[in-house]
């Protein structure tokens, strides 16, 4: 597997080339991200999907520009695959054969339900695990679905309705609202009804777009749109609306400048797949047919999915930037040991001792950047890496946990930014005061067994070592209970 992989898609709507770096087998980071405005399949679908020499041109610029970051970024792999403006279009072979002849690789045309399973692969591998769901792709010529069955893709559709045709055949030339609700309707026959989940997740710009306006509206304390979720029935409507509305109406909605032209059509789409599908709640992802595309090569020797219990978020931020992962490790056992100990007065639910672990496994990856302050280095990294397999409420309690692993406790100011998203206080506090703690135990970096034991109010704390330089750092802690600790 190449050290570093561009991975470029020809859409409808655009092109776009991302750059994944291994950090380990399976561990990754996103290095870069670029893309071009071009239409590929603009004016095409009202002249039977013959690609226009003007796009065809822009297209190919794109892709020479690509090609020379490849290049520079020693990218030893590219791979590249074209979805719907080229596999509608009769002259799409003219394209292809130029950009293999002049810039030496190839551009894979992918149908429908290979796109489809790109984006069902990056959902069960990069989204936290599904038990029933249904991936909607809306992308400019097309409309790709992945019904999703216990973290499995079990089957996919795609529709050609799509931003760009819409916005062709219907919107630019004015064309009555009945035209192309029965234009829907006709399309979406070809939807089976075993793709209606109650959850829908929203892969793609559009999505992506109409995800970061509803965040807006609602001040969402995260500006991370890859896991975020809402409720249908409360932003339906308000979905349905931007469907209706004129170019010039669109703009107090918030969306930006390069998606304002095709936001109505998207918009349109999916207001009518949600009722079709009939879903209650919409989880998005900021990952697609590119990390599809990634992913399908670094896990070709592992049938499509990482091992059991490996999240690529978490490995790639211990691999980059934890100065001693055999440390922290120490310190994660320590802790959990120490939430056991303490159960009695803390009754917290050990459904947060996972949440609790990993703040132990990251709670030094700040001190790669400075020691001084690297707790809030190490809460600035979590909250803007740690994405993948994740929910929002999981990857904001962990970041605070390792922020706040010192001698202080969570403050008034955090809860109030992001509370919508915590448990209640007295959970942080415990979690933070217990890694704190046990960061403590191992102030020498010897990673001693350390044993506890609660009775008569006091924490009895039981080393083979002196702990001298641990009593010291525990004194300045501040416990979140009245009780005593004794050393033995």
């Amino acid at each position: 597997m190449a050290k570093r992989t561009a991975v470029i898609d020809l859409g409808s709507n655009s092109v776009r080339m991302v750059v994944f770096e291994k950090t380990s087998r399976f561990g990754f980071h996103l290095i870069k991200e670029v893309k071009s405005r071009v239409r590929l399949g603009e004016g095409a679908y009202e002249r039977g999907g013959r690609l226009q020499q003007k796009s065809i041109q822009e297209a190919f610029e794109a892709l020479e520009a690509f090609h020379r970051i490849a290049t520079n970024l020693q990218c030893t792999k590219v791979l590249c695959v074209a979805t719907s403006a080229l596999r509608d279009a009769p002259n799409a072979s003219d394209f292809t054969s130029k950009v293999r002849k002049e810039l030496d690789f190839s551009v894979r045309i992918i149908d429908g339900h290979t796109e489809a399973r790109y984006g069902g692969m990056a959902t069960i591998n990069l989204l936290p695990f599904l038990k029933e769901a249904t991936t909607v792709d809306i992308g400019g010529g097309s409309t790709e679905l992945a019904k999703i069955i216990k973290g499995k893709i079990v089957d996919t559709v795609s529709l050609n309705i799509g931003t760009v045709r819409l916005k062709e055949l219907f919107f630019d030339t004015k064309q009555e609202r009945n035209v192309l609700e029965a234009f829907l309707d006709t399309a979406l026959k070809g939807l089976p009804g075993h793709f209606s989940s109650p959850c829908v997740v929203g892969i793609g710009g559009t999505l992506r777009a109409l995800s970061n306006a509803i965040m807006e509206k609602e001040h969402y304390p995260l500006k991370t749109v890859h896991g975020f979720s809402y409720d249908v029935a409360q932003h339906q409507p308000w979905i349905e609306t931007i469907g209706h509305q004129s170019i010039l109406d669109l703009k107090p909605y918030g969306f930006k400048k390069d998606r304002i032209d095709t936001i109505r059509e998207g918009c349109t789409i999916f207001s009518r797949l949600l009722t079709r599908l009939g879903a209650s709640r919409v989880l998005t992802s900021g990952a697609g047919v590119r990390e599809g595309v990634f992913l399908s090569d670094l896990l070709a020797s592992h049938q499509g999915v990482f091992p059991k219990n490996f999240n690529p978020s978490l490995k790639s931020l211990i691999d980059r930037f934890s100065p001693n992962p055999k440390d922290d490790v120490h310190v994660a056992k320590t802790a959990l040991a120490l939430f056991d100990a303490l159960a009695y007065l803390h009754k917290i639910d050990e459904k947060y001792k996972y949440e609790l672990s990993l703040s132990a496994k990251l709670h030094s990856v700040g001190s790669s950047l400075s020691v001084y302050q690297e707790h809030l280095h190490s809460f600035y990294f979590i909250i803007n890496n740690l994405n993948f397999g994740f929910s929002h409420e999981q990857k904001m309690l962990i970041a605070l946990l390792t922020k706040y692993h010192t001698k202080k406790l969570p403050n008034y100011e955090d809860f109030g930014a992001y509370g919508a998203l915590l448990p209640e206080a007295n959970t942080v506090n415990w979690l933070s005061f217990i890694l704190a703690f046990a960061k403590c135990l191992n102030t020498d970096l010897n990673k001693t067994p350390v044993t506890f034991s609660y009775e008569n109010h006091t924490l009895h704390v039981k080393s083979g070592s002196s702990m001298r330089l641990a009593k010291e750092a525990i004194k300045k802690l501040i416990k979140p209970a009245s009780f005593a600790i004794a050393f033995r």
